[in-house]
């Protein structure tokens, strides 16, 4: 499948390609950096980066929401400053409004599996948190390990590999197709898992719902720079990358029309 892929984008039309098959991979891996320095003589503009201290938020609500991700044992507000955005993001949404959250990546304890919290890790710890502080709403995550999958009042779950696009088109369904307020991808954290989110992101959020794409690492700038070029095209959605001031960052979608 894979040499397919590369077969079919990097095939050199020589005539000993298939004898240097070295070379596709080569040509796929330095493609990223060449398309970001094409962009150089475009007309689109960089990618905005947002400090994550000027993001504006009631102390109060702020303390809450940590206090509930500290309670449930979640890893976004210490180590990584995430209650600081979405809190800014849910209270912009409302949060004693009907809200239908997303968040691919629940956090498997199965050391085996790339994606692993390790041993001491709490599946279901951030929908859980979720819940808790959005009390109108209807929580739903998706992870690779079937085994931490559960249904609880207002929480389901499915399955989901964020490397198969299909397995999306499964997880809609299991869901009843509906439309989110907010997509969070806490899961693989690779790129092409990442993309796979954000494609069926851009196709199933609400007007004025948010994308959420969690623990970018600083080095993968580039490619990000290469995605929000191509989004910044289109007027229905604005974006931004936040500097947590953390080792990670969070790209941010919002869909305005």
């Amino acid at each position: 499948m894979y040499m397919d892929l590369l077969e079919k984008n990097f095939n050199a039309a020589s005539s000993n390609t298939y004898e240097n098959k070295h070379l596709w991979v080569l040509s796929a891996s330095i493609f990223p950096n060449q398309i970001n320095n094409l962009l150089k003589f475009s007309n689109l503009n960089k990618i905005k980066i947002v400090n994550i201290n000027s993001l504006k938020n009631d102390p109060n609500e702020l303390k809450l929401l940590k206090s509930i991700f500290d309670k449930n044992k979640t890893d976004k507000s210490n180590g990584h400053n995430y209650h600081i955005i979405y809190n800014y993001v849910l209270n912009i949404i409302g949060r004693n409004t009907n809200i239908n959250l997303l968040e691919i990546g629940i956090g498997t304890n199965n050391p085996s599996l790339v994606s692993t919290m390790g041993i001491d890790g709490i599946p279901g710890a951030s929908l859980r948190s979720f819940k808790e502080y959005l009390p109108n709403s209807n929580i739903f995550g998706a992870d690779i390990d079937k085994d931490i999958l559960f249904t609880e009042d207002r929480i389901n779950t499915s399955y989901v590999d964020q490397l198969d696009k299909s397995s999306f088109l499964k997880l809609n369904n299991n869901f009843g197709n509906i439309k989110y307020d907010i997509i969070i991808d806490d899961g693989l954290h690779s790129l092409s898992a990442n993309l796979n989110t954000l494609l069926f992101g851009l196709e199933n959020i609400n007007i004025n719902g948010w994308i959420i794409i969690e623990d970018i690492c600083k080095s993968q700038i580039n490619n990000w720079s290469i995605i929000d070029s191509i989004l910044n095209t289109n007027d229905k959605y604005e974006t931004f990358m936040v500097d947590t001031n953390m080792w990670s960052w969070v790209y941010v979608v919002k869909r305005i029309d």
